[in-house]
C-alpha cells in the first residue's frame, strides 16, 4: 500500500468517525428535546399563575432555541462529513460508496418526502411551538385575560409550530450551487 493509500485511508477513517460522532449527538438531542417539552407541557396545570407559565415557557423556549442552533450548525457539519466520507469511498472503494445514490424516497402520509430535514423541523417544530404556547398563555393570564389565555396559547403555538418546522426544512436545505459562466 502506497503512502498515499494510507492517507486517504487515515482520512477516511477520521471522517467516519467524525460524521458517526455527530450523528450519535443529534439523535440524542432528537429524543430528548421533544420527551422534555412533552412532559413539561403536560404537567403544567390550569391552576399555574400566568407569571409561571411564562417562566416556564420562556426558559424552555430559551433552551430549546439554543439546542436548535445547535442541531442546525451540527447539521451542516454533518453534511460536509458525509460528503467528504463518500468522496473518499469513490476512491478507495471499487463499487463506490457503501450509502449513497438516488433511491426511492418515501413519503410520510403518502405526501411529503420523508427526509432528514422533515424529522428535525418536525421535532423542533412541535417543540418550539410547546414553549410558545405556554409563553401565549402565560402573557394573556397574566395581563387578566384567563377565559381566552389557553385557547390562544394552542393557536399561536400551533401556528409557530408550523412555521418554525417549514424554516428549519427550508435552513437545511442544501445550497444551490452556482452556475458555470460562459467566459
Amino acid at each position: 500500500m502506497s503512502e498515499g493509500d494510507e492517507l486517504l485511508r487515515l482520512e477516511y477513517e477520521s471522517a467516519s468517525r467524525r460524521f458517526e460522532q455527530l450523528t450519535d449527538i443529534r439523535f440524542k438531542l432528537l429524543a430528548l428535546v421533544p420527551s422534555l417539552t412533552g412532559a413539561v407541557v403536560a404537567l403544567i396545570s390550569p391552576g399555574r399563575s400566568g407569571v409561571e407559565l411564562l417562566a416556564i415557557g420562556g426558559l424552555g423556549l430559551g433552551a430549546t432555541s439554543g439546542v436548535l442552533a445547535y442541531e442546525l450548525r451540527s447539521g451542516e457539519l454533518c453534511r460536509r462529513a458525509n460528503e467528504r466520507v463518500n468522496r473518499l469511498e469513490s476512491v478507495l472503494f471499487s463499487g463506490g460508496p457503501l450509502v449513497g445514490g438516488e433511491g426511492r424516497t418515501p413519503k410520510l402520509f403518502g405526501v411529503f418526502p420523508a427526509t432528514h430535514q422533515l424529522g428535525v423541523g418536525l421535532v423542533y417544530g412541535a417543540a418550539v411551538g410547546g414553549w410558545v404556547y405556554l409563553v401565549v398563555w402565560g402573557a394573556l393570564a397574566a395581563l387578566g385575560a384567563q377565559s381566552d389565555a389557553q385557547g390562544a396559547g394552542v393557536a399561536v403555538g400551533a401556528v409557530v409550530a408550523v412555521a418554525v418546522s417549514r424554516q428549519i426544512v427550508v435552513a437545511q436545505r442544501p445550497e444551490a450551487k452556482p452556475l458555470a459562466t460562459a467566459a
